[in-house]
């Protein structure tokens, strides 16, 4: 540990050098809305897609995107109202999928390998019920895909309203309020004020948050069960042990309906919903190196990866 330092809140090696690589973009268009993307890495390998959650954007994934391009190409998208795409005037489930399908193909990216983050999971499994060869994996990341009936009905009465939209006058303001949803610490606060500092936009009236306050009460979303059972392409569910939406009984009633089995689960020990901002490390670790390697990550060079944790443990 480094003496008088916060090991939190100091940047270790790897962090600094992963956010320091800039990705490509791009923009596609989607029913008359800009969707940006970006691409990390060689676009000759095969290919990843990132699908962030809820009132994120792409800059959420910067800091472990690295790890992945050794051996694959990795896309990460702004779903429309949130980061640097356009607003709508609603949103949905199916448009959501639409601008995924859009944007595979102008990077002409051919059954991805998705990860996906709680509301992007709910998104991606939509997405196999009206394009059903758009994955050829998916990996959820603690993302809520089917509810209990007397829980889905009890979230159905809880409808949030609309997001009421706060101007700061710096970006130091703004950082400051910035705060998870759900509600959760944050283990490394260096990756909280990155992600932070990277979801804000300043306007005439300040620093305010880039999601548009409309997508709380008008996203449309759709009954996933039955693409939760006739899913075509595999599937791995990874999930913090501390969750506070993957509950035991969410786990349990998602296992029995989806019919999985043990090899397809993983829990990550300590992390809650946001579980890749959590623990990074020990995220790609457990992609890495669990049976999630049937993603064919293991390929990676482990020499340099054991290196690259073990100099970053000396560090923090």
């Amino acid at each position: 540990m480094l003496i008088g330092k916060n090991p939190l809140k100091e940047q270790p090696d790897w962090f600094k050098k992963n956010i320091e690589i800039i990705p490509l973009s791009n923009t596609v268009e989607v029913d008359d809305k800009n969707i940006k993307y970006f691409i990390w890495g060689d676009q000759s390998l095969p290919k990843v897609v990132l699908l962030h959650g809820f009132n994120a954007h792409s800059y959420w994934w910067s800091h472990i995107a690295p790890f992945f391009t050794e051996k694959y190409c990795v896309i990460a998208l702004d779903f429309s109202g949130m980061g640097e795409s356009d607003h709508r005037e609603e949103y949905s489930q199916e448009i959501y999928s639409k601008e995924i399908k859009a944007v595979l193909e102008d990077a002409k990216c051919e059954k991805p390998i998705c990860l996906a983050h709680s509301m992007g999971g709910a998104i991606a499994m939509y997405s196999t019920s009206i394009f059903p060869d758009l994955f050829s994996k998916i990996i959820l990341l603690d993302a809520v895909v089917i509810l209990p009936p007397e829980k889905a009905e009890m979230m159905k009465s809880r409808r949030p309203k609309a997001r009421m939209e706060i101007a700061s006058d710096s970006i130091e303001a703004a950082v400051s309020r910035f705060r998870l949803m759900p509600p959760q610490p944050c283990q490394q606060e260096y990756v909280l004020e990155h992600i932070a500092k990277t979801s804000y936009k300043e306007t005439e009236l300040g620093w305010i948050l880039k999601s548009d306050p409309k997508i709380s009460n008008t996203y449309k979303y759709n009954d996933l069960h039955d693409a939760f059972t006739k899913l075509d392409c595999t599937l791995d569910y990874v999930y913090g042990q501390a969750s506070q939406l993957v509950t035991q009984e969410v786990l349990e009633y998602m296992t029995y309906v989806g019919n999985l089995n043990e090899s397809q689960i993983h829990s990550l020990p300590g992390a809650m919903h946001h579980l890749f901002l959590d623990m990074p490390l020990e995220f790609i670790d457990l992609v890495f190196n669990s049976n999630c390697n049937k993603f064919n990550l293991d390929a990676l060079n482990a020499v340099s990866y054991t290196h690259l944790t073990l100099q970053t443990n000396r560090e923090v």
